[in-house]
């Protein structure tokens, strides 16, 4: 289950007081689980929010609800979070969120995992709420925001393999080498397009070709 949230109406005001920050975010977590019929959760919640005025609590509080939730693979949604990126209480929120994530380990009830949408670069806010942030390392568990450089392309003998395992399926004789290397040709091996070529050329072309031949 998700609960998505947005800090989208989060004025500049509520951001420079801990207390009327975590209050709007209780409510917005209160009104979301109401939304998708966990009542109770949401009376929880909006029953300890008067108590909960700073982060420590806050993390307690958390602990406390997923604990009570009936299932414990919740994922916490925050949108728009690019308009609170740069205010150190919402950096200090962050921190708690992911020292929590790394203790689940140890019997830390929390969010199965927390995603920040709208962020432009996830590596800018972990160098914030980072104590080493000017080691240079970028191993936090939200560390998204990298080069993702794994060629995921089929090389024609990639191909060839493929077109191999069918030969031997269909019990046919095919010039292996021809067609895989005019397959890349047209794909530059992108295996859907690979895939969808030879799925047509199985089921709608050569029954065709055939079908045609069989009429004379």
């Amino acid at each position: 289950m998700a609960l998505k949230i947005s800090f989208e109406g989060i004025d500049a005001e509520t951001h420079q007081h801990q207390e009327s920050f975590i209050a709007e975010f209780l409510i917005m977590i209160a009104h979301r689980l109401e939304f998708l019929g966990f009542e109770h959760l949401s009376q929880l919640t909006e029953e300890h929010r008067p108590s909960i005025t700073h982060l420590p609590a806050l993390s307690r509080f958390i602990t406390q609800l997923v604990g009570t939730m009936p299932s414990k693979s919740w994922v916490l949604m925050i949108d728009e979070v690019d308009k609170s990126s740069n205010n150190q209480l919402f950096l200090y929120f962050l921190g708690m969120l992911r020292n929590k994530y790394l203790t689940r380990d140890e019997g830390e009830e929390t969010f199965q995992s927390v995603i920040l949408a709208g962020v432009h670069d996830i590596k800018t806010l972990k160098a914030k709420i980072r104590p080493d942030a000017g080691s240079g390392r970028y191993n936090s568990p939200w560390n998204i925001a990298i080069d993702f450089k794994v060629d995921l392309s089929f090389a024609p003998d990639e191909i060839g393999t493929m077109l191999h395992d069918y030969s031997l399926d269909k019990q046919i004789s095919l010039d292996i080498s021809a067609i895989a290397a005019r397959l890349y040709y047209y794909t530059a091996g992108y295996p859907y397009l690979v895939s969808k070529l030879c799925k047509l050329i199985d089921e709608e072309i050569v029954p065709n070709r055939l079908e045609k031949k069989s009429c004379f």
